[in-house]
């Protein structure tokens, strides 16, 4: 059996990011690209993680064609601003809160979305979008923002070379940041069906792959397919493959993990699953993420 292997997500300014990256089971230290960083500073701050958690693996998280919100928004009296211009067929259900929220998607202004109901509250910066239809496209030419290509810039710079990458639907989708940076290690996050359907020549091109279950358990048709998928993920990649997110998300509320939750975790374990990538909810609270951390330690005790 393999060896635990967890990555953790940490902030730029987590005060408890050291103690996390010496914990024997944390192997790398995931960097969520959409959190602010101090204006001309990033090139500073990426310096300094990389250094304090040294020997550990510093991932760039990059959000590639990941759709996100940039703004916030009240629907139905403001449009929604995403990370993208994009197109799909009108009227569109549009998922939001890994899918426990909905709104139907009536006009689309480039890159604003305008919504004809009430979502229930207030939408927020950084929030990720779902709009599962196979006519949704993509209307500029790159896979990556903006801002991914300053951290990619400010990456080669420093040598740092790991990089997720949200959302691969192609191996050309890793064929291009190879050609940006010959030298990247690269974990590929299969988020939708089209990195499923493409999920063989993915796994050969890639250095490893992710199953990323907040937005995977949202696109696949229906709920009871994200076991044969899972499997599906890890028999492909086997050593290469890792797991993310839905994840232990009781600790929030109550210091003892649900029956479920443990179940879960176990259950990823018996697939053959080892490394697994911790989100973003449990990760900030440093008493939270201890505990979760033990309890993955004694499940693979």
């Amino acid at each position: 059996m393999n060896k635990l292997e967890l990555i953790v997500t940490q902030g730029p300014y987590s005060g408890f990011i050291k103690e996390i990256a010496s914990i024997s089971e944390v192997a790398g230290i995931r960097l969520n690209t959409i959190m602010p960083v101090k204006e001309g500073k990033l090139k500073e701050k990426l310096e300094e993680l990389k250094e304090i958690i040294y020997p550990k693996i510093l991932w760039i998280d990059l959000k590639a064609r990941q759709l996100r919100i940039t703004e916030f928004a009240n629907t139905p009296y403001t449009a929604i601003t995403v990370s993208h211009k994009i197109k799909v067929n009108l009227p569109a259900t549009v998922y939001f809160d890994n899918g426990k929220i909905t709104g139907t998607l009536v006009e689309i202004d480039e890159n604003k979305l305008i919504l004809e109901d009430y979502v229930g509250r207030i939408l927020g910066p950084g929030e990720s979008v779902n709009i599962i239809d196979d006519s949704l496209e993509y209307l500029e030419s790159s896979i990556l923002t903006g801002k991914d290509m300053t951290y990619i810039d400010l990456s080669k710079e420093l040598n740092i070379r790991h990089f997720m990458l949200s959302f691969v639907e192609t191996a050309a989708d890793i064929e291009y940041l190879k050609k940006l940076y010959p030298q990247s290690i690269i974990m590929a996050k299969i988020e939708n069906k089209n990195g499923l359907k493409n999920l063989e020549e993915i796994t050969e091109i890639s250095d490893f792959i992710m199953a990323a279950r907040g937005d995977l358990y949202t696109e696949i048709d229906y709920p009871h397919e994200i076991i044969k998928t899972l499997k599906y993920i890890y028999d492909t990649g086997k050593d290469k493959s890792g797991v993310a997110s839905r994840m232990l998300e009781s600790l929030l509320k109550h210091p003892m993990p649900s029956c479920a939750e443990v179940m879960d975790i176990g259950f990823l374990k018996d697939m053959g699953y080892f490394r697994f990538l911790i989100g973003d909810d449990i990760c900030f609270k440093k008493e939270i993420l201890i505990r979760a951390i033990n309890i993955f330690r004694s499940i693979f005790k």
